[in-house]
């Protein structure tokens, strides 16, 4: 017990440390990076890191891998406006004789052929490109007690824009901790940490997010569970914000989700803003809208079904979610266990 608390203590004040130490005024580039890549999580507002039982700890927080007992896959896929496609693949597997697990994960999005055009021929030039995001992960996850674990991943991140192309690579670390007191759920992750990326001879950092988070079962009969989440992001280059989940399930069958994210009290308009400064236009998530009533931005709703066959369990998770000027948007997620 008292080796669980030292290595939580120094990891609280460690990654922390290590987070804002390396953030970065200005833009960040690879915002794909930024991209939900679970619709379970995505469900519940990404409150996710004190969850990650699934394939999509890979991205939420490597250290949660170690609650899989089995091989575990998902697969993504999103269709965004103007022909814009995301696609995510993650697959891990346990390894009980290191009492660890291994992962990996791939994400692409991807634009459909577009017209090349130029000052001198603004109807185009004939000719065509695309542009492109990639993402390529191995994630190592190990138990340091029979509570706590911690995982980390490292991946080659690439930006491509017609002949043009920016690539580097980011690290991932997240710990896990039961508490061991009423389904209690702390956990930690620091994402895309690593160095500046250049394109055309023009550097840029990397997203990183520090968040700290956690989970616990408010109801877990045979029938019915209740799953609450919370979490706190600090991005590099965004306000701070705040993720609230919830999962309703039924027999382990059937599952509703909902949730909001919460980045600043109330949005206000440029008009204030010019008026006086530290009234914030930048707030996507708001409690309260420009016009005083309670804002839907970032409230996010979801559902799931998982089907249990003699060698295999396949999960199908569904989200909802209003995402500002690109309006509506359906986020579907596969997964399956072995």
């Amino acid at each position: 017990m008292r080796k669980e608390r030292l290595i939580l203590l120094l990891l609280f004040l460690a990654i922390p440390a290590l987070c804002w130490g390396q953030a970065k005024v200005g833009t960040t580039g690879v915002q794909f990076l930024k991209v939900g890549v679970s619709a379970r999580a995505m469900a519940m507002a990404e409150a996710y890191i004190g969850v990650a039982d699934d394939a999509a700890a890979l991205y939420y927080n490597p250290g949660g891998l170690l609650q899989l007992r089995q091989p575990d896959y998902v697969l993504t896929h999103i269709a965004y406006p103007a022909g814009l496609q995301f696609e995510y693949v993650g697959a891990t597997w346990p390894v009980p004789t290191l009492n660890a697990a291994i992962g990996a994960q791939v994400t692409f999005l991807h634009t459909d052929k577009m017209d090349e055009t130029t000052p001198e021929m603004p109807y185009g030039t004939g000719r065509t490109f695309t542009a492109s995001d990639l993402a390529a992960g191995f994630t190592y996850a190990q138990r340091l007690t029979n509570k706590f674990s911690v995982g980390g991943t490292v991946k080659y991140v690439e930006e491509r824009l017609a002949d043009e192309k920016a690539s580097g690579v980011a690290f991932d670390v997240g710990t896990f901790y039961n508490t061991g007191w009423n389904s209690v759920i702390i956990a930690m992750s620091i994402t895309n940490f690593g160095p500046d990326m250049d394109f055309v001879n023009s550097p840029f950092p990397m997203p990183i997010n520090f968040k700290f988070g956690g989970s616990i079962r408010a109801l877990n009969t045979p029938d019915h569970t209740l799953l609450v989440a919370l979490e706190g992001w600090h991005p590099n280059d965004n306000l701070e914000q705040f993720n609230l989940g919830l999962e309703y399930g039924y027999a382990q069958t059937a599952f509703l989700r909902a949730g909001k994210k919460i980045n600043g009290f109330k949005r206000h308009s440029w008009e204030e803003y010019l008026e006086d400064n530290d009234k914030d236009p930048y707030v996507e998530y708001p409690v309260i809208n420009e016009d005083g009533g309670l804002a839907t931005d970032g409230l996010t709703v979801g559902a799931g079904l998982k089907i249990n066959l003699p060698t295999l369990s396949l999960r199908f998770d569904y989200a909802f979610t209003d995402v500002a000027k690109l309006g509506n948007m359906n986020f579907f997620t596969l997964g399956l266990s072995l």
